[in-house]
């Protein structure tokens, strides 16, 4: 069984962050499951920190969330798909700045696994 895009594997994900397609389709997943528009999640450009920058620009609208109302923050982890209990670790762990990278990585997560089912990848 390949295990390419299980958590196991997380590091290696961060490799097809530098191909546009993939890239492109990350950020307008991220868009759709925060709510947020172009101006408030840029399409960075393709380089080896990628990943970095994602999540560097993912953290402020976490933020916004969490001071706005906390239950707004618990309904966006549950579009991008982060189940509370992991939510709580994380939170616990590596507070907002750590829960960015899991957004970000379960986008990408998403967008995989998408395109390999649609025999694109």
């Amino acid at each position: 069984m390949d295990n390419s895009l299980s958590a196991s594997g997380a590091d290696g994900l961060h490799r097809y962050l530098d191909r546009a397609e993939v890239l492109q389709a990350v950020v307008d997943q991220l868009r759709k499951d925060l709510s947020v528009s172009e101006e408030e999640l840029p399409l960075p450009k393709l380089s080896e920190k990628t990943f970095d920058l994602l999540s560097a620009t993912v953290l402020p609208v976490l933020q916004d969330l969490q001071v706005a109302d906390g239950h707004a923050l618990q309904v966006a982890m549950y579009r991008v798909d982060i189940p509370e209990a992991h939510l709580r670790r994380t939170m616990g762990h590596g507070g907002l700045s750590g829960l960015a990278d899991e957004v970000v990585l379960r986008a990408l997560q998403k967008v995989l696994t998408r395109l390999r089912y649609a025999g694109r990848f």
